[in-house]
This record gives structure tokens, C-alpha cells and sequence, in this order.
């Protein structure tokens, strides 16, 4: 089944189902406990299974560390620096985690040589793929993708223009990364136009903070960064739902304004919930938003104010927030499953 849409608009349209939901009467304050970690840690933060990593360019010789989130330990710096055939420039990764015999693994895509990898956590490069060799016509190539199965990825095709008057609004993609065939196209906003060349700017609410796979890879969940809003991709039907926060600003009114009010830093999942930690530029950080697969809207939870990242084990259900000093709290969430 391919779904596509090719219309171009002077306004955009959401090609799904809306949902406005209200913050539930009860907020849970969660009381969490310091992690120290021994050496330099910095940069993008992620968690599995009691494996801390954090990539960042900062780092002298690795581009992402790995850390026992209990003794803080860093046990490896991997991905290494460079231009050599396992050295990288930059990378960049979406809790796309795998588990071979007891052995965990991430993906990477190395954006420099067009090329996915999975790498362990001692360093080892176990597949590549090369993205290059997908069918796209799309001029920023791969950004986020997740791994479906032993043939399939998901990924997120930014958008851009391709006239002078045109913008194609981002889409997901399905690929056969063997064969190089494009599988799937959904498209959750319609193309715009705009009349004059200097009226262009890159709608803001296309700029994301995450995407999020269920872990039985059956849908995606997308928090936007500048509209209070999370969107349900259903990737075997192509069914979408946008689950938005009551009052908030419409498509028009953020490209109206002068400033632009940040909503949602960062989303983590597990089987049964979507995280997504809010953000506001004029309050404190430390408000997450729960919801279930289904767009319902379950609880609040109140962490550290200055938490500005978090990252979730979703084996171990804990939850790891990050302030602007590095300091790293943990919050235990098994009573919340119970």
C-alpha cells in the first residue's frame, strides 16, 4: 500500500484526525536520587537496560560514551572520531536499540558517509547500510529512521523546497534498504506555497523535538517542538491522530508571531506510554506529559524544574533527566506499571 499526497496549498492541512485532550486534576511529584559518573559526560543523552550513552563532539576520543548507569563507570568511548573507514564524523541516533544473544547494540547514522550502522557497546561495528542507495529524490537524504525488520526502515524525509514558490512538507518513508525500493510514503501535511520568494520560512512546527518507534515497531509517535501537540503514526495502516493540549496556538498564530514558544523538549516510550518533557522558554523545565498509544492523555509528572534533557530505560523503567550543569538525576517509575 503506498500513500501519497501531492497537493499543494497556500495554507497547511494535517492529514488525520485531531484530538484536543485536557491536563488531568492530578500531577505526581516524583522524588528521584543523584547519578555520578566518573570523567567527562556531555551531549545527547539515551538509556537501555543500565547502559548510559551520550554523543557528543566534545568528546576527545569517541563520539559516544558508554556508562554503567550503576556503579557510573564509563566503560567504553566508541564511534571514534575521523576520517578513517570506522571513524565518523558525526552520528546521530534515535533509541534504535537491538539485543543479539544478551548483547546490546545501537543504530547510527552516519550522516557524513551516507551510511546506517549498528555498533555495540564495546565499539564493534556489526551491520552497515547505505543510504545512498535508496530511492529518494529528497536533497537532505536521511534524517531520523528506525530499523522495522531484516529488510525494512522507517524514515523521516525533511522538508524543502524544490521551486522557487513550493515547500514539500516532511514525510515518512518506508524502504527496502536491500533493494533500495521505496515501499510506503506518508505524508501527515500537505505541500505549501507561498506567493513571494522572500515570504519563505521553514514552518516551524515541521521542526520536531523526537520521534519515538513503539517497541513492537507498530506506530510513531512525533512531539512537535512549537505546537503542543503529539502525533500517532499508525505504520501498518498509515492512520495518523494529532493528540493536541487545549488552548493552544493554531498553524497561523505561530507564524505570526515574533517569538516562539518551545512546548516539548524531548519525547521517550516504552510498550505502554509516551513521555514527553515540556519545555517553555520563559518557565523552568520539569513538567512530563504521559499518554498512552492511543492518544489518551494519563498523567503528569513533576521532576527536577531545571531538567532541560531526559532519556528512558524502558527495560528498567527509569527514568534519567540531565540540567545545564551535567548533573544527572535518576526517578524510578516501577510503581507507575504496577
Amino acid at each position: 500500500m503506498l500513500l501519497s499526497f501531492s497537493s499543494c496549498k497556500e495554507r497547511f492541512e494535517f492529514y488525520g484526525k485531531d484530538i484536543v485532550v485536557t491536563y488531568p486534576d492530578r500531577i505526581d511529584t516524583l522524588v528521584g536520587y543523584p547519578v555520578k559518573l566518573e570523567n567527562e559526560y556531555t551531549g545527547f543523552m539515551s538509556a537501555y537496560d543500565g547502559v548510559l550513552l551520550f554523543a557528543s563532539s566534545k568528546h576527545p576520543d569517541g563520539y559516544v560514551y558508554v556508562y554503567n548507569a550503576e556503579t557510573g563507570k564509563r566503560t567504553k568511548a566508541i564511534c571514534p572520531v575521523g576520517n578513517g573507514p570506522d571513524e565518523v564524523i558525526s552520528v546521530s541516533f534515535y533509541e534504535c536499540f537491538e539485543r543479539d544473544s544478551g548483547k546490546i547494540s545501537m543504530w547510527f547514522n552516519d550522516v557524513n558517509k551516507r551510511t546506517i550502522m549498528r555498533v555495540d557497546t564495546q565499539g564493534n561495528i556489526l551491520q552497515r547500510i547505505h543510504t545512498k542507495n535508496l530511492q529518494s529524490t529528497n536533497f537532505y537524504g536521511i534524517g531520523m529512521f528506525f530499523i522495522l525488520n531484516d529488510s525494512l526502515l522507517l524514515a523521516y524525509m525533511q522538508s524543502e523546497e524544490i521551486f522557487e514558490n513550493k515547500i514539500l512538507a516532511p514525510s515518512y518513508r518506508v524502504f527496502n534498504y536491500i533493494t533500495g525500493e521505496t515501499v510506503k510514503n506518508y505524508k501527515l501535511f500537505s505541500d505549501y506555497e507561498v506567493n513571494h520568494r522572500n515570504e519563505y520560512l521553514l514552518p516551524p512546527f515541521y521542526l520536531s523535538a523526537s520521534h519515538r518507534i513503539k517497541p513492537d515497531k507498530s506506530k510513531l509517535a512525533l512531539a512537535m517542538s512549537y505546537l503542543k501537540q503529539i502525533i500517532i503514526l499508525d505504520i501498518k495502516t498509515g492512520k495518523a491522530k494529532a493528540v493536541s493540549i487545549e488552548n493552544i496556538p493554531n498553524f497561523e498564530q505561530v507564524f505570526s508571531r515574533d517569538t516562539i514558544t518551545e512546548y516539548h523538549r524531548e519525547m521517550c516510550c516504552d510498550e505502554r506510554y509516551i513521555y514527553v518533557l515540556e519545555g517553555d522558554l520563559e518557565k523552568s523545565y520539569g513538567r512530563v506529559n504521559v499518554f498512552d498509544w492511543e492518544g489518551n492523555f494519563t498523567n503528569v509528572l513533576q521532576i527536577n524544574d531545571d531538567a532541560v534533557e531526559f532519556a528512558f530505560d524502558a527495560v528498567r523503567k527509569t527514568l534519567y533527566t540531565k540540567n545545564d550543569l551535567e548533573e544527572i538525576t535518576a526517578y524510578d517509575l516501577n510503581f507507575f506499571y504496577k
